[in-house]
This record gives structure tokens, C-alpha cells and sequence, in this order.
């Protein structure tokens, strides 16, 4: 655990030579995922499941309104697997345009790319544990900035398609967050969300 909180508070106060670090270093996808990836991305999960069934949501009638612990369980380890499946998704993303801005297609630096520029989401999911300062995720975007420094530095992506390569990135990705969302997520919340609002 002391070497994801070192890791944490490196990548986001020093990414540039954090990058560099990552970059050298051997370790296999499956090590990455569970040591580090893994255990991550059960704040976010465990923090929704919290804050959906203990804490509660509170709607404009004043009421609070909590889920049934079960249901809010599946949801949360949906959610879950959901988030380690994009990962997955986001690296063949990445390495599948690197061709096309002069970059290194290489899955296993892409999932080192991205697995480590959602280091700030994953942090940041603490908040779901009080569902009222939720608009504090919005922290996560500094993940973006973590991506779009690792890719001259990961990638060897050359400074002029950097910017390009990173939008490019940015797009494919929220079409694919969408699509697993919207197929498998929904499914889970959408109910759960429909009952809320009746309220």
C-alpha cells in the first residue's frame, strides 16, 4: 500500500519525471492491474456503495433516499469490473491510432498510459461516499493532463502530434465509456435511477 500512495502523489505532483520512472520500469500488465489498478478502483466502487445505500441521496422533496444495500452492491461491482474493462478498451485505443501521429504501438506502455492517468478519477471517487459533493469528481479531469504529458514521454509521441494525438485519444475514448456504459451500465443503474426519481 505504501508504494501506491508513493506512486499516487507522484504521478500527480511530478508526472513528467514520474513518466520517465514509469517508462522504465518492468512490469507486466497483469502485475500493474492487480497491484495497482485493482485496488484503485475499489475507492470509487466501495465509496458509491457507501453513499448510495448508508448516506442516501437527498431529492428536492427533502427527502433522503437510500438504495437497498444488494442492489446498490450490484451496481457497485458492475461498476467495477466496468472501470477495469475500459482500461482494456482505452489501451487498444491508444495504441491503435499511435501509427497515425508517429507514436510507439506498444500495449503494453498504452496501458501504462492509461492506467495511470486515471489515477486522479479513482482518487477522486472518494467523493461518492457523501453523494451531495459529487460535483467535487470533476477533479478527476486532471487526468487528462497526466495523459497528455505521458505521451511525448511514453509514446515518444513528437511534440506536433501531441496535441492531436491526444484529442484523438480523448474522442475514441468517450465513445467507448459511452458504448460500455450505456450496454452495461445502464442496465444496472438506469433502474435503480428510474425508482429515485419517483419519488
Amino acid at each position: 500500500m505504501k508504494e501506491i500512495i508513493e506512486r499516487i502523489k507522484a504521478i500527480i505532483t511530478n508526472p513528467t519525471e514520474t513518466w520517465g520512472t514509469i517508462k522504465s520500469e518492468k512490469i507486466e500488465i497483469k502485475e500493474l492491474l492487480i497491484n495497482y489498478a485493482a485496488p484503485l478502483a475499489l475507492i470509487p466502487a466501495l465509496a458509491t456503495l457507501i453513499g448510495l445505500s448508508i448516506v442516501g441521496i437527498r431529492v428536492p422533496t427533502g427527502f433522503i433516499i437510500r438504495i437497498p444495500f444488494l442492489e446498490a452492491l450490484i451496481a457497485g461491482v458492475v461498476g467495477y469490473f466496468l472501470n477495469l474493462a475500459i482500461l482494456f478498451a482505452g489501451a487498444w485505443v491508444v495504441g491503435y491510432l499511435a501509427a497515425y501521429f508517429s507514436s510507439k504501438s506498444d500495449f503494453d506502455l498504452s496501458f501504462k498510459l492509461i492506467v495511470y492517468s486515471m489515477t486522479p478519477v479513482w482518487v477522486v471517487g472518494v467523493t461518492a461516499l457523501l453523494p451531495g459533493i459529487g460535483i467535487l469528481q470533476i477533479l478527476g479531469l486532471y487526468g487528462l493532463y497526466l495523459l497528455y504529458k505521458g505521451l511525448p514521454i511514453l509514446l515518444e509521441t513528437p511534440d506536433d502530434k501531441v496535441k492531436m494525438y491526444f484529442i484523438s485519444i480523448v474522442i475514441s475514448s468517450m465513445i467507448l465509456t459511452f458504448f460500455f456504459s450505456f450496454i452495461i451500465g445502464g442496465a444496472v443503474y438506469g433502474p435503480i435511477m428510474m425508482r429515485m426519481m419517483s419519488f
